[in-house]
């Protein structure tokens, strides 16, 4: 299948079917670099969802998540890594990409939906405290998404997920636990 120039599909939905993560020292939790079908690489980051940064290079952006969470900035990166780890492990299998090649602030990013065997990765993420809900929103269908997401984050709270188990039910940040 050959692939028209991005700028072609602005507001048309595309799926990426075989897709396959590729090492890359800028991978995280909700942004990674994939290799589609005809063999070009390209960088995709997830609607509706912030894993939390691995480093304090964006040091704000780390005091953000970890203010959402409720947990010290250094949990912060620890749960990045997790999400991460889970973002890499979940793809590692192949994976489609659901686009409409909007760009992320005007970089090179693309956002997109990133589904493993049907399920949705924001969703997984989510479900796992291994996100935040922030981001792009998805035209014509972020209320549903939101709402979805809402449950998700409430039961990842109450079984204390990923980064809901470094805060106590306060949401106030807690020593490491072993």
């Amino acid at each position: 299948m050959l692939f028209a120039p991005f700028s072609a599909f602005s507001s048309v939905w595309q799926t990426l079917q075989h897709c396959a993560l590729v090492e890359d020292s800028s991978n995280d939790g909700d942004s990674f670099r994939v290799r589609v079908p005809e063999g070009t690489k390209h960088t995709f980051r997830i609607y509706l969802v912030d894993a939390p940064e691995v480093s304090f290079q964006h040091a704000d952006r780390v005091r953000q998540q970890a203010d959402y969470f409720g947990i010290t900035p250094e949990q912060a990166i620890e749960v990045g890594i997790m999400a991460k780890q889970y973002t890499e492990e979940r793809l590692n299998d192949g994976f489609v990409v659901v686009t409409r090649w909007h760009r992320v602030y005007g970089g090179s990013r693309k956002y997109g939906r990133i589904l493993i065997d049907g399920e949705d990765l924001a969703e997984l993420l989510v479900a796992n405290g291994l996100a935040r809900i922030h981001g792009m929103r998805i035209h014509g269908r972020t209320q549903e998404k939101m709402e979805r997401l809402l449950e998700l984050e409430e039961q990842a709270k109450a079984d204390r997920m990923g980064a809901w188990g470094f805060s106590d039910p306060d949401g106030q940040a807690v020593a490491k636990r072993d």
